[in-house]
């Protein structure tokens, strides 16, 4: 049996090891703050969106209901089944993916992600309605200042903070329909 000695020291050496690799509480902080910025806002252009499709007569008045970040269908797991309004919204839902929905940030990782699931295969225009309306959202919300690109042959909108930590967002805009269509042409492809 080892000594107690040894199991202090063993310690003290993970706990430097911790403090070396895990992100400063500045950091976790300006993540927090950034993506839940963008998820309320990305909930504001869902609802500007919805609204203006109602207006043009696109879609019929179905109960008002909204957008959901993925924290807020975990909560409601084994509620009340989604209306019919969830299914015709253009923007249906947020994720966060990668280390963010982990939570495995490590010091220095400063590029998050996010997704963005639409009701049909997102276009160019509908990227560029999101990402203009995004940072008129952003702006009622915060008085942070935020960089925001379109990159439309990655189907993303880039969000970059103007304060330290430089913090990169991308929000992927995707569908289950893109899904679909690649499992087709795989299914496709592998009888040919």
């Amino acid at each position: 049996m080892r000594p107690m000695r040894i199991f202090v020291n063993d310690d003290r050496h993970v706990m430097t090891k911790h403090s070396a690799v895990y992100p400063t509480q500045e950091e976790l902080t300006a993540v927090q703050n950034m993506v839940s910025h963008t998820e309320r806002a990305l909930k504001a252009v869902s609802d500007w969106i919805n609204e203006q499709e109602k207006g043009s007569g696109e879609q019929p008045e179905p109960p008002p209901e909204t957008m959901e970040t993925a924290a807020e269908e975990e909560n409601k797991e084994g509620s009340e089944p989604k209306t019919t309004e969830h299914l015709t919204r253009t923007l249906r839902g947020v994720m966060r993916v990668g280390l963010v929905a982990k939570g495995l940030l490590l010091k220095g990782d400063l590029d998050l992600e996010l997704v963005l699931l639409c009701k049909e295969k997102p276009t160019t225009g509908l990227l560029e309605k999101v990402a203009d309306n995004l940072g008129v959202q952003l702006a009622t919300i915060t008085e942070d200042k935020y960089e925001i690109i379109q990159s439309i042959s990655e189907a993303a909108i880039i969000i970059k903070n103007t304060k330290e930590p430089p913090l990169t967002l991308t929000i992927h805009l995707t569908s289950p329909v893109v899904r679909e269509e690649m499992e087709k042409m795989l299914a496709g492809g592998m009888e040919g």
